[in-house]
């Protein structure tokens, strides 16, 4: 804190909430006239602290960076809910489209212990069978105990032999596939199949979006939640026939989830034919509170949160387990303690709970077979095999990811233009700008990581004070009465 740059880094600290593992980069940005060639404005990391650019991680996980998945989160939010009641160049009158949120989920490879309750809310028995059965490993079958949310046993086999992990992973690594089948057999097939319209026609009057998200369930399996809106031929800014309704898309969704597959090579554990699990829940979505269904603003709370999420819920570890020296193979001598997993341990070693320690060794196991290599399983076994994006969007459901970035860009440029006197921030439209930059580092020293921690408390508390006092105003109003 004696140096002379602390100020000026503290600073940048800040403009990266404390980010917990940022970017630093070497260069400048050079902006010149076109014509004449002349240096119009120069930005140098030379000028920064330690010669140096500090950039936030833009890591979505919360489990490996707090403030960049907030951003993240909020982004899905607004991206979220812009498609289901407007905003963000998506019409207003989508509000008025029918449009549901809907789970899918994977099916069952083996028992599980799991959470139960009456319609009360009061715990019931895991599961409880009558006589105590046994598997063929004499394992008993039954389990009376109540489990809370934070139990260990979650999620875990009754059995370890008799579930199929090779079966588990290898749905993980086709569901973005599945999702993809079941949302082309929906649009192409079912839905006009419901109308009785072909499939040109129905296309000719409905266009169908989507937008969903990945989570993980305490079994090491993904689930998908989404919502699914029906616009009219050109969009959200068009209204869908009057015979498309919520019930319709219900219907369809049921249908579709039940007959879609995806078969798996055949490999050592033979051909798989990979479906949807038996519990696909549906709910129409509406722009507030409903008695018979969801706000859109819960819904894309929703997301949100699912979106910053990995497979820790599994404990499973949080980076790739393929090491960069060997690219995983163990090969050559060069990963003599680890196998090539580049974690120091051989996998079978991983401080992990051994549900998930199976489910990363089932996944680097497969991947070493010639029959998996498309599906990239040993890049992929940290997230018990699943490679999909946790977050995607069909092309108009709303706005995009990149047109979020360039607002956020666009608005930090208007702020700095305005807090600056220097006449070079109002730029000609023939400006020419040019981009060097390099690769400097990342991450913290300990020191640093205490500051940059204390940075990210303070922003917490910050949040926490501007919650309450919206809740205030709520209550009592802008003028201090009682609302």
């Amino acid at each position: 804190m004696t140096q002379p740059e602390y100020k000026a880094w503290e600073r940048q600290v800040r403009a990266v909430g404390g980010c917990e593992n940022p970017v630093y980069l070497r260069g400048r940005t050079v902006t010149r006239d076109a014509v004449s060639g002349e240096v119009l404005a120069l930005f140098s990391s030379a000028s920064m602290p330690w010669g140096r650019l500090m950039v936030p991680c833009g890591n979505r996980r919360s489990a490996r960076c707090e403030p960049c998945s907030r951003v993240y989160a909020a982004d899905a939010f607004h991206r979220i809910r812009a498609g289901m009641v407007g905003g963000k160049g998506v019409s207003a009158q989508v509000v008025g489209h029918p449009m549901v949120w809907l789970t899918l989920t994977a099916p069952s490879f083996g028992p599980v212990h799991t959470t139960r309750a009456d319609g009360f809310g009061n715990a019931l028995p895991c599961r409880p069978r009558r006589g105590g059965p046994q598997c063929e490993h004499d394992v008993s079958m039954s389990c009376a105990a109540r489990h809370g949310f934070d139990d260990p046993v979650l999620g875990t086999p009754l059995c370890a032999d008799c579930f199929d992990y090779a079966g588990a992973v290898l749905w993980n690594a086709h569901a973005g596939r599945l999702w993809h089948r079941f949302t082309d057999d929906l649009r192409r097939v079912t839905l006009p199949g419901i109308s009785g319209l072909t499939k040109k026609e129905f296309a000719a009057s409905v266009r169908v979006s989507f937008a969903k998200v990945a989570e993980y369930q305490r079994r090491g399996l993904v689930h998908f939640h989404g919502v699914v809106r029906l616009d009219g031929p050109d969009g959200p800014g068009t209204m869908p026939p009057g015979w498309a309704t919520a019930a319709m898309l219900d219907s369809g969704i049921r249908s579709s989830a039940q007959r879609v597959k995806v078969v798996s090579a055949d490999g050592v554990v033979g051909e798989q034919e990979l479906g949807w699990g038996a519990q696909v829940d549906v709910q129409p979505v509406f722009a507030s509170e409903s008695n018979d269904g969801l706000a859109a603003a819960r819904v894309a709370g929703y997301i949100a949160k699912y979106a910053t999420k990995g497979a820790e819920i599994v404990g499973v570890v949080d980076r790739p387990v393929t090491c960069r020296k060997c690219e995983g193979t163990g090969a050559g001598g060069a990963c003599p303690r680890c196998e090539g997993s580049g974690l120091g341990v051989v996998i079978a070693e991983l401080p992990v709970p051994a549900h998930a320690r199976t489910l990363i060794a089932t996944a680097w196991r497969l991947g070493g077979l010639a029959e998996y290599a498309g599906l990239r399983l040993r890049p992929w076994a940290h997230q018990c095999g699943f490679g999909g994006n946790f977050s995607t969007a069909s092309r108009l459901y709303s706005i995009t990811r990149g047109a979020q970035k360039a607002e956020r860009v666009a608005w930090q440029k208007e702020r700095a233009a305005k807090d600056s006197e220097d006449a070079a921030m109002m730029l000609p439209p023939n400006a020419i700008t040019d981009r060097e930059w390099e690769f400097a580092g990342s991450g913290w020293s300990g020191v640093e990581a205490d500051v940059a921690a204390g940075i990210r408390e303070q922003n917490a508390f910050n949040r926490e004070m501007a919650a309450e006092a919206r809740t205030e105003q709520a209550w009592y109003g802008t003028d201090g009465g009682e609302a």
